[in-house]
C-alpha cells in the first residue's frame, strides 16, 4: 500500500511517515505545496495523507488537481472537510491516523453523484447544503457529516460507534 503524506511541519511528517512505515506502508513525504502536486500528478497513491495550509501550493489546489484528474485516490485532509474522502482536526493521535487509513484504504467505491436522496430529504454533498422539501435546512459540520454518512448508508442500520468514527 502505497501512501502520500504533505505535511509542511517537517517533524510532524517525518513522525507521520515513519509510524506508518513501521506499521507496513511504503511512504513517500513532501514538505511544500509545488512539489507534492508533482507527486500527484505523476505517481500512483492509494492514499494521501494532505494537509490544507502548505508553502508554494495550498492543499485545496492539489486536492482540485487530483480530482480533475483522478476521482479514485483516497485523500485524507488534515484541515477540513471539502472534497476529500475524510478528515481529521489537528493535533490527532498517530493511532487514530492509522485507523482512519486502514478505513479508507478498504473503501472501494466513487461518489459520482453529488447530491444524495432520501424521500423529501436532499443532500448536496460538494456544497454541503441540506434540502427538506425543497427549503433549505441550515446544519453544522457535524450534522452535515451525519446526514451524509447516514444518507450513503440507507438500508442498513448504523450504529453509534460506527457514525462517530465516520463523523
Amino acid at each position: 500500500m502505497r501512501l502520500l503524506i504533505v505535511e509542511d511541519e517537517k517533524e510532524l511528517c517525518d513522525t507521520i511517515a515513519k509510524s506508518l512505515y513501521d506499521v507496513g506502508y511504503e511512504v513517500d513525504t513532501s514538505y511544500n505545496g509545488s512539489e507534492a502536486l508533482e507527486y500527484v500528478l505523476t505517481e500512483e497513491y492509494d492514499l494521501i495523507v494532505l494537509d490544507l495550509n502548505l508553502p508554494g501550493i495550498d492543499g485545496m489546489d492539489i486536492l482540485r488537481e487530483l480530482r480533475r484528474e483522478n476521482e479514485e485516490t483516497k485523500v485524507l485532509m488534515e484541515g477540513l472537510d471539502a472534497g476529500a474522502n475524510d478528515y481529521m482536526e489537528k493535533p490527532f493521535h498517530l493511532q487514530e491516523l492509522e485507523a482512519r487509513i486502514r478505513s479508507l484504504t478498504r473503501r472501494k467505491f466513487v461518489q459520482r453523484d453529488v447530491c444524495l436522496n432520501n424521500g423529501d430529504i436532499r443532500f448536496d454533498t460538494k456544497k454541503r447544503e441540506a434540502y427538506a422539501k425543497e427549503e433549505r435546512v441550515p446544519l453544522t459540520r457535524k450534522e452535515s457529516g451525519i446526514l451524509e454518512y447516514l444518507l450513503l448508508n440507507l438500508g442498513r442500520p448504523v450504529s453509534q460507534e460506527e457514525l462517530i468514527e465516520h463523523v
